[in-house]
């Protein structure tokens, strides 16, 4: 970069102070700035306002995003986020995090710029006004009344898409832009809005910039890759499959779903035809039973659902956080739906500390009669879900946060062995997940169900 972004802040701290700080562009990272700050660079055009970057494993994207975020928050006074999929992670890989260069991450935000640091709500107070705040999209409805204008999502195809649904209102209204960066996950969220982003591109909509840089196409200041195929080597024979040695290096979306309990069988689902991911809506001539998923102080989920000829058909996926049971009780008994039974989880038995009444006693008082499912273990009701899913259709307009869901559900990856552990990561596709597997838990004897009746007792369902 032959000069630096914002000269006049460096006249007005000291010499040695240039934005980006401590960080020179590589030539494939270059046009990303070009976009974000155009007139620095003498192009007659405004300021793009989406980047998308499907950058390779190890390409600098969290580097080049936070020297970016700070060049923003001193161009332009304003509060900025950065955002990955879990506040502990925000801590771990940004607040603490050091680069390859033994650089932390933060400290690309020079002192000599920031007039506070506040550790406990990882957030950097500049000079000028503006706020730099770390956290999390598990908690992305805390952030209300933050009024963003610019959001950094990292590792955007891991984080709940609903994040992105909840700000992108805001930064429509205020001029806002948004960053997201990430390795392909498959055709879930982050493969759609790439799609977008490509076409909106290709058709010259300078609002929107994409990149897609795998190890064959990123240098290093010297010419030499910053991927060796011997660093690849080296992954593979520390056991990494060679499906995530192309998803996380060469930007494959097609590499399959890698550690998605579901993600191979949701996508089996798209590619049958036709289509059983499409236009399914609700027949009224059919009763609906929901399967749900209680949270107390976090999400809780339902799945509305059909019995056509033996097989379910989901026509819609509700969620929502931090509100009481009988808000969602009114929501469920709000829809133009003839229910036949409602199933839920065992601990919906369990008695508040408080009250002494159970979440069960409650629903009843205000109008839902659960069926509760018997508990199994965690193994089992995937296996269940796995049976029952080939048999599913979903109906992609009221379904289609669901299907993200039971994409994102998957195994945590163990980074010291090279494996998935036999264990799911709790992330926020968790509550659903466990809703659809009590769907699954509770299928059994649903086709003999004709008319409104009590309470099955399912303690001894086989599958």
């Amino acid at each position: 970069m032959e000069q630096p972004i914002l000269d006049d802040w460096q006249d007005k701290a000291t010499d040695s102070i240039v934005l980006p700080y401590k960080y020179t562009p590589r030539d494939y990272q270059l046009p990303l700035w070009h976009a974000a700050f155009p007139q620095q660079f003498g192009l007659s055009m405004e300021a793009a306002r989406r980047f998308l970057l499907v950058w390779h494993r190890r390409a600098g994207k969290d580097k080049t995003s936070i020297n970016l975020v700070t060049a923003k928050g001193m161009e332009e006074v304003g509060n900025y986020l950065y955002m990955l999929p879990e506040q502990t992670q925000a801590r771990k890989i940004i607040w603490h995090g050091i680069g390859a260069d033994g650089m932390r991450f933060i400290d690309h935000i020079p002192q000599e710029i920031i007039r506070k640091k506040y550790n406990s709500e990882m957030l950097v107070e500049l000079i000028n006004g503006s706020t730099i705040q770390l956290g999390g999209s598990d908690a992305y409805d805390s952030w209300m009344g933050t009024n963003p204008r610019g959001i950094v999502f990292s590792e955007f195809s891991l984080q709940d898409p609903q994040a992105w649904h909840y700000f992108r209102p805001i930064l429509v209204e205020n001029r806002g832009w948004a960053i997201f960066i990430y390795t392909p996950r498959g055709h879930n969220h982050g493969f759609e809005l790439y799609k977008i982003a490509k076409k909106e591109v290709e058709k010259g909509n300078t609002d929107w910039f994409y990149s897609n840089i795998n190890v064959d196409q990123s240098k290093r200041e010297d010419g030499s890759p910053v991927i060796t195929q011997k660093d690849i080597q080296s992954e593979i024979d520390a056991g990494m499959p060679p499906e995530m040695v192309r998803q996380e290096f060469y930007n494959s979306f097609d590499a399959g779903v890698m550690g998605s309990y579901y993600g191979d069988l949701i996508e089996a689902l798209r590619a049958r035809s036709p289509s059983s991911i499409g236009h399914y809506p609700y027949d009224p001539r059919y009763p609906v039973i929901t399967a749900w998923d209680l949270g107390i102080s976090d999400a809780t989920a339902i799945w509305f659902v059909q019995n056509i000829g033996g097989s379910p058909r989901i026509i819609e996926y509700y969620e929502e956080r931090n509100i009481p049971l009988t808000e969602h009780v009114r929501y469920v008994l709000s829809k133009p739906y003839n229910y036949i039974e409602h199933l839920a989880p065992h601990d919906i038995t369990v008695r508040d500390y408080g009250t002494g009444v159970t979440r069960l006693e409650l629903a009843m008082e205000h109008g839902i009669d659960f069926t509760v499912l018997p508990k199994l273990s965690r193994d089992d009701g995937i296996e269940a879900v796995r049976a029952l899913l080939p048999t599913c259709t979903f109906d992609a307009s009221q379904a289609e946060y669901g299907i993200e869901v039971l994409m994102g559900y998957e195994r945590q990856w163990d980074d010291k062995f090279k494996r998935f552990r036999d264990a799911p990561t709790h992330n926020w596709a968790s509550h659903g997940a466990d809703a659809f597997r009590g769907l699954a838990i509770g299928w059994t004897g649903v086709s003999e169900i004709e008319h409104y009746r009590k309470p099955r007792v399912l303690s001894s369902i086989k599958h």
